[in-house]
């Protein structure tokens, strides 16, 4: 797992996440990273004081020790590290995770604090990890998670992981589909309602099928229905979270690769932009989405 600082009042957010997520998911090792523009001394200032002033990146290292020798449990056989590195943001923590092969990462997500931030839709868009985003002042706890499917095999990768997170901490498994009503419906001669009506059963057929092809013994779970009466699926994707007081969103991303690149869907870009205190998490199959030139990095 890869946990992206900047030390910020963020930090104690992300890291105390970082700890239970850890923990819940069994990792074996945690990447502490933080990017700085530059780990030079301006050269008046080494020429004067560079003889007492500790290297910036120790200095860097330093501040990240304290958060996080405060506020993150290291699980049992769990190795972590503290890692400085120059250069743009964005840019050196997609390297990082590509070369470390990161499984999933931790970004936070601001709304008021201040600090530079993420920029999350492109770290989004640009790996092949998994991505958790953790909200200011975020629940440390997963009691209850939501699922969010359309019966797509992203959607069933994406409830896989809700039956694992079950399973390791006991969270309440919630899933939900966003259905709607189609443009045009008026041409049916049906009215709104009537046709919404059609839409639910056609979505409770879908979502037999759906929950046929996963192995759901010892599953306890409660799949709900939402009409999508919002002018995004996401918008009402965030709301069901919010009504059911949700301490986590999982959603498959429908990531395919594109050269090096790895998308996310519309619904996964705007719910990221929507979502500001529901820690969301993007589930990516980047070892099914590797592109050639990838799987040769790796070997």
């Amino acid at each position: 797992m890869l946990v992206a600082l900047d030390l910020s009042d963020m930090d104690v957010f992300v890291v105390k996440y970082a700890s239970m997520i850890a923990k819940v998911f069994g990792i074996d090792a945690v990447y502490f990273l933080h990017v700085t523009t530059s780990l030079e001394l301006p050269e008046e200032i080494q020429e004067k004081y560079g003889n007492v002033i500790a290297p910036v990146d120790e200095t860097l290292m330093k501040e990240m020790e304290v958060v996080i020798n405060e506020h993150f449990v290291t699980p049992e056989n769990c190795d972590i590290s503290l890692n400085v590195l120059a250069g743009t943001v964005t840019d050196e923590i997609l390297k990082f995770a590509k070369v470390k092969v990161v499984d999933v990462m931790l970004l936070g997500r601001k709304e008021t604090l201040t600090g530079s931030g993420l920029n999350s839709r492109k770290i989004a868009k640009g790996t092949a990890s998994s991505i958790i985003f953790v909200p200011e002042e975020p629940k440390n706890k997963l009691g209850k998670v939501l699922v969010s499917i359309d019966y797509s095999e992203h959607s069933q990768m994406a409830f896989e992981i809700g039956i694992d997170i079950q399973k390791k901490s006991g969270a309440k498994l919630l899933s939900n589909n966003v259905y709607r009503v189609p443009v045009g419906y008026a041409k049916s001669g049906k009215s709104y309602e009537e046709f919404a009506d059609i839409m639910l059963e056609n979505t409770r057929a879908e979502c037999e099928r759906f929950f046929k092809k996963i192995n759901l013994e010892g599953v306890e779970y409660d799949h709900t229905y939402a009409l999508d009466d919002d002018p995004h699926p996401a918008d009402k994707i965030y709301k069901t979270g919010a009504e059911l007081n949700v301490d986590m969103i999982i959603l498959g991303s429908k990531g395919r690769s594109s050269g090096a690149a790895f998308l996310i869907g519309s619904v996964a870009e705007k719910l990221l932009m929507e979502d500001r205190d529901i820690p969301l998490f993007l589930v990516k199959k980047g070892k099914e989405n590797m592109s050639f030139l990838e799987a040769l990095f790796r070997l």
